[in-house]
């Protein structure tokens, strides 16, 4: 990691809190229902990597809304991509066509491989829709499963069945019964696989990169195994690229790292580039055993947000891009270990691509609400993952300067906790 790096010097820096108008944070607190811890930190403008509160206070995002921000805050031509077709037709629902909506559908098959697409706004949303999709699937081809295999660690969402598939406990249990017909399997482990998956099963849903559960990448044979599991028994095999795909592990789709392909893949987050957009795509052996009126969406596909979709695609899938986001990655990935090497508080820096994260040991002093905290403190914004990890999720057009100095001011949050730790 280099030492040299002086970090961007913040425009009316701080106190030791964040800045807060505290009519606004009272206000938060009065009318939104808390199940976000509140308030917050309060942003008024960004640009590029960088985000600006309402003190004047700058930060190096490395938050990029969860991965949504490919491109940074404010890109030009996102704006008057989205301000055009506003001006044209902003929406017609499913009832009529629309050609933003037909070109990005043409576009992501060209690109990906699939076959057919189905639009909707969220990534919980388009996991709803590939789990009814495989149940239906198994349904018109008269096999016996019905049953969904999940994985522990793995985070699908919040909705009805995206929450059922998702592994984290204190996600699920308020609102328990969920949906039957959910088990789940050891991540990156054999042992059990095959029983797990058998002939009750119709879906297999699994991240590439699990990016809430502590940015953890897959061992390659291990999902070549669940993929061909998967084939053996019937059941059709779900990727779930919302945080992973649209490049940020370096190709268009994280598959392609594994060199597989799944019965569906479900978009979102960085694909609509801030705009509510997601896409399940699927195979043609999928969406020939669907029907009319077996499903549906009124914002799916609307011309809006399938214009900030095509103005992404174009950009994200060319060769060019993606290579330099792998070589941005590869700087990340050494920065990262360096401060690995350095501090003791720190146990491995898993990722793939531009999805990164720092784990902690077992006997840090902190926890990583304390580094993200810290991390604020000094003008770098990061986000949790797992229970003792910390995600870095940088804009795919992130500098190398940018990059240093991201692992510069992690590094000097890292050293003060570290200091406080042993002064007590």
């Amino acid at each position: 990691m280099p030492d040299t790096v002086t970090p961007h010097a913040p425009s009316n820096p701080a106190p030791s809190a964040p800045a807060a108008n505290d009519a606004f944070a009272a206000a938060e607190v009065g009318l939104f229902v808390p199940v976000y811890p509140l308030p917050r930190l309060e942003l008024v403008s960004g640009k590029g990597t960088r985000v600006t509160d309402v003190a004047g206070r700058q930060y190096l995002d490395f938050v990029s809304g969860i991965a949504v921000n490919a491109f940074g805050h404010a890109p030009a031509g996102l704006a008057s991509a989205v301000a055009k077709q506003m001006r044209a037709l902003g929406h017609c629902s499913n009832l009529f066509a629309n050609a933003p909506a037909l070109k990005l559908a043409a576009t992501l098959c060209r690109v990906t491989g699939y076959d057919r697409v189905f639009f909707c706004n969220s990534g919980a949303e388009g996991i709803e829709t590939a789990l009814k999709f495989a149940r239906a699937r198994a349904v018109a081809k008269g096999l016996p499963g019905r049953d969904i295999v999940a994985f522990r660690g793995g985070f699908h969402g919040r909705t009805g069945f995206a929450l059922s598939t998702t592994w984290t406990p204190s996600y699920r249990e308020p609102f328990e019964p969920l949906i039957p017909g959910v088990r789940f399997a050891d991540y990156n482990k054999f042992q059990g696989l095959d029983a797990t998956i058998d002939a009750n099963v119709a879906a297999v849903i699994v991240e590439p990169v699990q990016g809430e559960g502590g940015a953890v990448a897959s061992d390659k044979a291990f999902l070549r195994s669940v993929r061909d599991r998967a084939s053996a028994v019937g059941a059709a095999l779900i990727f779930d690229e919302i945080q992973c795909g649209m490049g940020r592990s370096g190709h268009l789709l994280a598959a392609e790292h594994f060199g597989l392909t799944a019965d569906m893949t479900v978009l979102s987050k960085a694909l609509g580039g801030g705009i509510p957009l997601a896409a399940v795509l699927t195979t043609a052996e999928v969406a020939e055993t669907l029907k009319p009126g077996m499903h549906g969406c009124t914002f799916g596909g609307n011309p809006v947000a399938a214009a900030a979709g095509n103005w992404v695609i174009e950009r994200v899938a060319k060769p060019g891009f993606l290579a330099r986001v792998r070589k941005r990655s590869r700087e990340l990935d050494a920065g990262l270990k360096a401060l690995v090497a350095k501090h003791a508080s720190l146990a491995t820096a898993p990722g793939l691509g531009l999805l990164r994260a720092v784990e902690f040991a077992p006997d840090a002093a902190f926890t990583p609400a304390d580094v993200v905290k810290a991390a604020m403190r000094h003008g770098l914004l990061l986000v949790r993952g797992g229970e003792r990890a910390v995600r870095l999720l940088p804009p795919l057009t992130v500098t190398s300067e940018e990059i240093a100095e991201a692992l510069a001011l992690l590094d000097v949050a890292l050293t003060e906790l570290e200091t406080k730790g042993a002064a007590r």
